[in-house]
């Protein structure tokens, strides 16, 4: 089993883990199939009722915190199988101390905050199966309630199996060189400066019509209409800046892509991207 630290920032980390050899049990293999069926209606027009919910479902999935998705693939004891050890690679800028020390953090605070929420959605099952009386229309509610309860349980024993490795002293840290490359030139100054956005970011992309939008995902009209709001925009994006500016961006989509495909990992790409723009759109939220 295998753990990619990837910094997005100077102080935030996106994390993937690559099981290998790990045995699924009944509960995974049911919830593969049932993610699989989920899938198939991504193939449905977006104008129809089905692809307008898998929509609906995927951005809400996508606002889960990329943290628990990490959790949800360490596999737990049960899921092991032969997996006796854990290794730990990251590029050279963090040191081996940090990674150790932050991982423990996290498998410390994430394991009872999962329990309480998994016990939660349990308690809200019932109330959600009511909505099997409403006909024709599926119990979308139920199904999300069960997806959340599972999606629970598999982090909150992803952060035990975690916390396991760790205290036992079962892992190695690997500095990957190639990984360390695409961070040459952080050190003290950081190789992006954030004066000019990242391709790809979310305060970097624009709207066709001569409106700008912000990171929060809220067109801006830049005419003259609009001078009322001028001042508030202002304000919002200078806000912005500054956050970005004390912790940019030192990676973007396109390096992602480059260090999914020389680790030859499809689904690294998929969740480091969505932890890089969770963490992004958290730092361009405006300081209140």
């Amino acid at each position: 089993m295998r753990v990619f630290v990837i910094p997005i920032t100077r102080t935030q980390w996106a994390l993937h883990c690559h099981p290998t050899n790990s045995v699924p049990t009944r509960l995974t293999r049911w919830a593969g199939t049932a993610y699989e069926k989920w899938s198939k209606w991504s193939e449905y027009p977006r104008s129809s009722w089905r692809g307008k919910i898998y929509a609906y479902g995927e951005s809400l999935m996508d606002k889960i915190d990329f943290r628990e998705y990490f959790l949800k693939e360490i596999p737990s004891k049960s899921e092991a199988g032969t997996v006796t050890a854990m290794g730990v690679v990251a590029p050279d800028i963090v040191s081996r101390s940090e990674i150790i020390h932050e991982l423990k953090a996290l498998a410390i605070t994430q394991a009872p905050y999962h329990s309480k929420w998994m016990k939660y959605c349990c308690y809200l099952l019932p109330v959600s199966s009511l909505f099997t009386l409403v006909p024709i229309v599926p119990n979308f509610p139920l199904f999300y309630n069960m997806f959340r309860v599972y999606s629970h349980y598999k982090a909150r024993h992803g952060a035990q199996h975690l916390l396991h490795f760790l205290e036992s002293g079962e892992y190695e840290v690997h500095h990957d060189a190639e990984l360390s490359r695409w961070y040459a030139g952080v050190g003290g100054g950081s190789a992006v400066t954030g004066s000019e956005p990242l391709a790809g970011t979310p305060d970097s992309r624009t709207v066709v019509d001569g409106s700008s939008e912000s990171a929060d995902g809220y067109a801006e009209d830049s005419s003259a209409g609009q001078s009322d709001n001028s001042e508030f925009y202002r304000q919002t994006m200078d806000s912005n800046c500054r956050l970005l500016e004390e912790d940019p961006p030192l990676v973007s989509d396109n390096d992602i892509a480059q260090m999914a495909k020389y680790l030859k990992l499809p689904a690294f790409e998929a969740a480091i991207r969505r932890a890089r723009h969770q963490i992004i759109a958290q730092n361009s939220k405006p300081i209140k």
